[in-house]
């Protein structure tokens, strides 16, 4: 009985707090399955091995971004400067890489520094001059793009260095580097949310600022915190998409904003902040690549393609509402 109670434990702090979200979760990676299904039917080879490891290296980019997400989701807010992050961070690794390999490890450096700061400015605001982060980070996102589009003369040029195609292109026990990056980071994201103290004060936060703080939780650090997390994720992703376009253009962002946060609510992540497990979040962001894949095979056009990630986040913001208020 203790072991099973045990067990039951470290499922629970996996999944979400007091396992709220399973069902949610199991029903998430249901849909990753019947979406590999329906696209094996629609096109047989959607289900052999190199169709499949593309899907993950599509989905390794939105899986780093809900990394950012996530965390910051869990605190109650929202971070809605992912799409010109991604941009100028890529702008960055090309402008001091000029395609080559030689100041690869300065370009990184600086572009996830870039994305911190963008992330810092976010969090400082959220949490210290109490901007609603919607407005806040929205804002932020116009400034970035107005920065961009100044700093590259509306016009970006530069190629991504090899090594960064190596990502992509590459194999490491069988698998592009990329997707084992993604790997190591959610394996870490889930262990930090689960069993660190960070983690549990993201869940505090996100379930109420004034408990946590007379509880002792240092709740604007929390917040600020967070932001740069995301910050840095939306930056690697900018990365890690260079590294599959191989050269940088304007918008480069655009596509992945409101996918991020569809595959975090789908994942069984409360939009309301204080519940979910980013085990959900990796359902979530397979169900998104998968089906924009299906879709595609199915020939429905890109407007289709964001009304069903619109629709997703209003059925599960409803259903989180709905929840929430029952509990109270």
């Amino acid at each position: 009985m203790n072991e099973s109670n045990a067990s039951t434990t470290v499922i629970n702090r996996l999944v979400g707090q007091a396992g709220s979200n399973r069902r949610a979760i199991m029903l998430a990676y249901f849909f990753v399955l019947v979406l590999v299904v329906v696209g094996g039917i629609l096109a047989p080879g959607f289900v052999a091995p190199a169709s499949l490891t593309q899907q993950l290296v599509l989905a390794s980019v939105l899986g780093v971004i809900t990394i950012g997400a996530t965390v910051v989701i869990l605190t109650g807010n929202i971070d809605l400067s992912v799409s010109w992050t991604m941009n100028l961070c890529s702008v960055v690794v090309t402008a001091v890489t000029v395609g080559e390999n030689t100041k690869i490890v300065q370009g990184i450096v600086l572009a996830l520094a870039v994305g911190a700061a963008i992330g810092l400015i976010n969090g400082l605001g959220v949490a210290y001059l109490r901007l609603p982060s919607m407005v806040l980070t929205l804002g932020v996102n116009g400034m970035l793009r107005g920065l961009t589009l100044v700093v590259t003369g509306a016009q970006p040029k530069g190629t991504a260095p090899g090594i960064l195609q190596w990502l992509v292109g590459g194999r490491i026990l069988g698998m592009p580097p990329c997707v084992l990056l993604w790997l190591g980071l959610g394996m870490l994201t889930i262990f930090v949310l689960a069993r660190t103290y960070f983690g549990r004060t993201l869940y505090t936060t996100g379930n109420s600022q004034t408990v946590s703080f007379l509880s002792g939780i240092r709740t604007q650090r929390t917040v600020v915190l967070a932001f740069v997390i995301s910050g840095v994720c939306n930056a690697l992703a900018g990365i890690l998409f260079l590294s599959y376009s191989g050269q940088v253009y304007l918008s480069l962002g655009e596509p992945y904003q409101m996918p991020a946060i569809a595959a975090v609510v789908i994942g069984g992540v409360s939009i309301l902040g204080g519940s979910g497990s980013y085990v959900g979040v990796i359902a979530g962001t397979l169900i998104l690549v998968l089906l924009q894949s299906v879709l595609s095979l199915a020939n429905v056009k890109y407007a289709g393609q964001l009304i069903i990630y619109g629709v997703a986040i209003l059925g599960m913001l409803f259903v989180y509402g709905r929840s929430a208020a029952d509990r109270e």
